[in-house]
């Protein structure tokens, strides 16, 4: 009995490594490409600084999405700045990926905001803003988590997850990019999509 408890956390560790590589095992047996099956993603339109904007119009065949707000004091301009490193490293396939900032935070970050906070990493990156029930239904779609903290209605942080979102031209899910991916990895990602 002993000996199995010495080995569980090899078994998990097992089991785990078999439940992340299974979708790219899959990919490689049917030839799909992406996350498939995974619940996140789909088209939205929201507001940007030339009209609403349908991602569905973009007519890229990727798009990197990033969720935060512009009073961000830390991960927002960290994470765009490496989303416009990443763009800056495709070198002439940029043209061919769209770059999106979403804002959490409505009720500060007008379409005006957003732009021009998008525009200062990358002047290709669009801002987009909306009322907070079309946001709100963005975030669900994307899985976005977001919590106002501080109860100053003016003054506050949000805390919220920080994700970049490679998605294809259907709007479906290729990849997921964390804080700890390193930008040639994400570069040469979004390079095997293209």
């Amino acid at each position: 009995m002993d000996s199995l408890k010495r080995y569980a956390p090899l078994v998990a560790a097992c089991l785990l490594a078999g439940l992340v590589a299974f979708p790219f095992l899959r990919n490689l047996a049917t030839g799909e490409r992406g996350m498939p099956g995974a619940q996140i993603g789909g088209h939205f339109t929201l507001q940007t600084s030339a009209g609403p904007l349908d991602t569905a119009s973009l007519g890229t065949e990727l798009t990197m999405i990033y969720f935060g707000y512009t009073y961000c004091p830390d991960v927002c301009p960290t994470e765009l700045a490496r989303m416009a490193h990443v763009y800056k490293g495709l070198g002439s396939d940029k043209t061919r990926v769209s770059g999106l900032f979403v804002t959490v935070d409505p009720e500060r970050d007008t379409v005006a905001a957003v732009t021009e906070y998008a525009q200062a990493f990358d002047p290709a990156f669009k801002g987009l803003s909306g009322d907070r029930v079309r946001i709100e239904q963005v975030m669900r779609r994307y899985q976005v988590y977001a919590q106002k903290a501080g109860k100053d209605p003016r003054n506050y942080t949000v805390d919220h997850s920080s994700r970049i979102y490679l998605m294809d031209r259907d709007a479906k899910l290729m990849a997921l990019f964390t804080m700890d991916t390193d930008i040639p990895t994400i570069i040469n990602q979004v390079k095997n999509f293209l």
